[in-house]
C-alpha cells in the first residue's frame, strides 16, 4: 500500500524548472535509495513530502496519520541545550507522560476512598500509555543511538553550541532515528559519519520496520539497505528494482540497447534518404520515392525525438596525463610516533610506500588519519621516530576542507596559478571538464559550495601533473556520477597514491593496500592501534576479517566456559602485558579464565536487566527505573573494559 503518492508534480524556482510531470509512489516498509546529480531535485522531493515546499502544480497525497521523520542536509540547533537534552526533546511526549505518572503517584499518598481509586485508575492508564509508546525503553534507545553514531559519553552533557558541524549532523540523525515513525526521509545521512557509524546505520535501517527514502552518495549503503533505487533525472523520477549494483547493471544494459536502437534508426533514415535521392527522378520510381519521403516526414514529425542520441547526465570528465616516474621510495616511516599530550595517535609505526603503490587510510573520526597526511607532508613533526617523503617528487595534495584554495581568487586565477605554462584558454577548457563553464570561472573561491570546491581542487591536481597524489576524502561532496568518474580516472593513473577515505566502494575499487587506524582487532575504537591489509578488495576483506574474529571470539568464550578446563600456568596467563592502559590495570590480577567467567557473568546480568525493563513493578516506579538504567549503563561499561582486557591477554 502506498504511504505517499506524488502526482503530476511541477515545481520551479524562478525561471528554473526543477521537477516536471513527476509521478512517484512510496510503499509501506520499503527502503529506497534516491540518486541523481547534485541539483537534480532530490532534496526538493523530500521537502514536498514533509510540506516544506508546495508544488506549483500536481498533488502530494499521504496516508492518514503517517508519522514522518525527516533529516535535512544541515541540522540546526539553538545551541542552548545539551546533547542529551536535545535527544529528550525528540521524545517530549514520553517525558510529559512520565511527569504525569510521577504527579499521580505523589497525589495518591494524600487520597483515600473513591478519590484514591479514581487516581489509581488514572495512574494505571498513564502507565499503560507510557508502556505502549515505548517509554520504558527510551533511555536505552537514546544511549544506544548516541553510541552507534559515535558520541562518546563525555559529549552527552556538552552544549550543542560547542559541537562541530559534523557532530551537529550526527546529532540531527540521532534525533530522527529516536522518533516513532512510519517513514524516514534521510538527506545524505552518512555525511560526517565514519565507517563504524555508517555500518551501525545500515543495521538500523535493515531492522527498521517502516519505509525509508535515503538520499546518499554512499554506494555501499545503497547496496546493503535499499530494495529499490529512485533516479531523479531530467526533472522526473524513475524507479529501478533492486539495490544500487543492480541499478547500475540494469541501466548499463538499457543504455546499450538504446544506443543500438539509435544506430538502427539513423541507418534506417540514411537508407531511406539515399533511396529517395536515387529514385526521385527515375521513371517508374518517382511515386514510390515520394511515398517514402511522405512516410519519413510523418514519422519524424510525430516523433521529434526519433533521432535524438541517448545522453548521460552532465558530470565531470577528466584523466591524468602521462607522468614522470617517481623515485622508487615514495614514503618511509620508521618507528614513528605522534602524541598530543596524553593522546597517542601513532606508536612505533614502520612501513614503506613504493612508487606506483596505492595506499588507503581509514578508521573512525578523530583517530589521526588527516594527522598522518600532515606528518607525511612535513607540515607537522612526529613525536618519535621519523617519516619522510622521497626525493624529486611532484606532490599533488587535495585537502578535504579546501584550505589550499585562496578564497580571494577567482576560479580561473586559482587554476592558472597551478601551471603557468598553460594559456587562459587551455585552463578554461580544463575547467569546463570539471563543470566550470561561462561566468562560473570568475566566481571567487570563497563563494563556492562544498562540491564546487572539491571539483576545483581535483582540477588543480590534474593541472599540476603530480607523480604522487595525497588526497584527504576526495569523494566528499561529489555526486555518484562524479565519484565514479574520479575512480575511472584514478584507475588509469600511473603514479603513487596515498588516500584517506571513508568511502568503502572507492577503497575497494581504487586502493591496493589499506591502513586501518584507531580500531582494535574487533573493529572497536582504540586510538593508537593500526592494522595493515594488502588483500584486495581491501575494505571488503577487512570487514570479513573482523567478522571472522568476532565469531571466533564468541566460539572461544563458549568453549572455554563449558566443561572442565586445564588452567594455564600462572606465569603465562596472568602475567600482565607491558604498558597496560590505566583503565585496565585492575584486571591484571585475574587469570584469563577468571576474566572469561566475569564476562559471562556480566553478559547474563545484562540479559536479566533487559527483561526487568519490561516489568510493571519497575516501569511504574520512576526511581527504580532510573536506578536500573544507571546499573545497566555501569555494567555495560564494565563489560566493554573486560572485553578489552580479554583481547589484550589473548594477544
Amino acid at each position: 500500500m502506498a504511504v505517499v503518492t506524488l502526482s503530476d508534480i511541477h515545481i520551479a524556482f524562478g525561471p528554473e524548472v526543477v521537477l516536471d510531470k513527476l509521478n512517484l509512489q512510496l510503499y509501506a516498509g520499503e527502503k529506497v535509495g534516491m540518486v541523481g546529480v547534485n541539483g537534480s531535485g532530490k532534496s526538493t522531493i523530500l521537502n514536498l513530502i514533509v510540506g516544506r515546499v508546495e508544488p506549483d502544480m500536481g498533488r502530494v497525497g499521504k496516508q492518514k496519520g503517517l508519522r514522518i521523520g525527516y533529516l535535512p542536509q544541515e541540522a540546526t540547533f539553538n545551541g542552548k541545550r545539551t546533547v542529551l537534552e536535545e535527544m529528550h526533546a525528540g521524545v517530549e511526549h514520553l517525558l510529559k507522560l512520565q511527569r504525569a505518572i510521577q504527579t499521580a503517584s505523589g497525589e495518591m499518598e494524600s487520597l483515600t476512598g473513591s478519590a484514591l481509586k479514581a487516581k489509581m485508575n488514572q495512574y494505571d492508564r498513564l502507565c499503560h500509555d507510557f508502556e505502549i509508546a515505548g517509554g520504558y525503553a527510551y533511555e536505552v534507545r537514546i544511549q544506544t543511538t548516541l553510541a552507534g553514531l559515535g558520541f562518546e559519553a563525555e559529549l552527552h552533557q556538552a552544549k550543542t553550541s560547542a559541537l562541530s558541524g559534523g557532530q551537529l549532523s550526527r546529532l540531527g540523525l540521532a534525533q530522527v532515528l529516536m522518533l516513532d515513525t512510519d517513514l524516514l526521509l534521510l538527506d545524505e545521512p552518512t555525511n560526517h559519519l565514519d565507517m563504524p557509524a555508517t555500518e551501525w546505520l545500515e543495521r538500523f535501517l535493515t531492522d527498521y520496520n517502516g519505509a525509508a527514502v535515503i538520499i546518499s552518495h554512499d554506494r555501499s549503503l545503497l547496496d546493503k539497505a535499499a530494495c529499490k533505487i529512485i533516479e531523479v533525472e531530467k526533472r522526473q523520477a524513475k524507479v529501478w528494482n533492486g539495490n544500487y549494483s543492480n541499478y547500475i547493471q540494469t541501466k548499463e544494459t538499457l543504455r546499450l540497447q538504446q544506443q543500438r536502437e539509435h544506430t538502427k534508426r539513423v541507418e534506417m533514415v540514411e537508407r531511406t534518404l539515399d533511396f529517395i535521392a536515387r529514385n526521385k527522378d527515375q521513371e517508374g520510381m518517382r511515386k514510390t520515392a515520394r511515398g517514402r519521403k511522405t512516410q519519413l516526414n510523418r514519422l519524424l514529425k510525430e516523433n521529434p525525438d526519433y533521432l535524438e542520441k541517448p545522453t548521460n547526465s552532465k558530470t565531470i570528465s577528466f584523466s591524468f596525463g602521462k607522468i614522470d616516474r617517481a623515485s622508487d621510495l615514495v614514503l618511509r616511516c620508521e618507528a614513528m610516533g605522534k602524541s598530543f599530550g596524553e593522546l597517542t595517535l601513532f606508536e612505533n609505526l614502520s612501513f614503506d610506500v613504493l612508487s606506483g603503490e596505492r595506499l588507503g587510510i581509514t578508521g573512525p573520526n578523530g583517530t589521526g588519519k588527516s594527522t598522518f597526511l600532515r606528518l607525511a607532508l612535513g607540515r607537522i613533526e612526529p613525536s618519535a621516530g621519523s617519516i619522510r617523503m622521497g626525493k624529486n617528487l611532484r606532490i599533488g595534495y587535495l585537502d578535504q576542507h579546501g584550505d589550499v584554495l585562496d578564497s580571494s581568487r577567482s576560479v580561473l586565477d586559482e587554476a592558472l596559478s597551478i601551471n603557468p605554462r598553460l594559456s587562459s584558454e587551455q585552463v578554461r577548457n580544463r575547467l569546463g571538464a570539471f563543470l566550470f563553464t561561462g561566468d562560473d570561472v570568475f566566481k571567487l573561491c570563497g563563494d563556492l559550495s562544498g562540491g564546487q570546491r572539491n571539483r576545483l581542487m581535483l582540477c588543480r591536481l590534474v593541472l599540476a601533473e603530480p607523480n604522487v597524489l595525497v588526497m584527504d576524502e576526495p569523494t566528499n561532496h561529489l555526486d555518484i556520477a562524479s565519484r565514479e568518474m574520479l575512480e575511472t580516472s584514478l584507475a588509469g593513473y600511473s603514479g603513487t597514491m596515498i588516500v584517506v577515505s571513508h568511502d568503502r566502494y572507492f577503497l575497494d575499487r581504487v586502493i591496493d593496500k589499506l591502513i586501518v587506524v584507531g580500531t582494535d582487532d574487533l573493529g572497536h575504537r582504540c586510538i593508537g592501534k593500526t592494522e595493515f591489509i594488502d588483500i584486495k578488495p581491501v575494505y571488503s576483506y577487512y570487514t570479513s576479517l573482523v567478522r571472522k574474529r568476532l565469531e571466533s571470539r564468541q566460539q572461544k568464550l563458549k568453549s572455554r566456559t563449558g566443561g572442565s578446563r586445564k588452567r594455564r600456568p600462572a606465569s603465562a596467563e596472568s602475567r600482565p602485558r607491558d604498558r597496560t592502559p590505566k583503565e585496565l590495570k585492575r584486571f591484571n590480577k585475574y587469570s584469563i579464565e577468571q576474566i572469561e567467567e566475569l564476562i559471562m557473568a556480566l553478559e547474563q546480568e545484562l540479559a536479566d536487566m533487559k527483561e526487568r525493563f519490561g516489568e510493571a513493578i519497575i516501569y511504574k516506579n520512576p526511581e527504580q527505573l532510573a536506578q536500573l538504567q544507571q546499573t545497566y549503563d555501569a555494567t555495560t561499561t564494565e563489560l566493554n573494559l573486560l572485553y578489552q582486557a580479554y583481547e589484550r591477554r589473548e594477544g
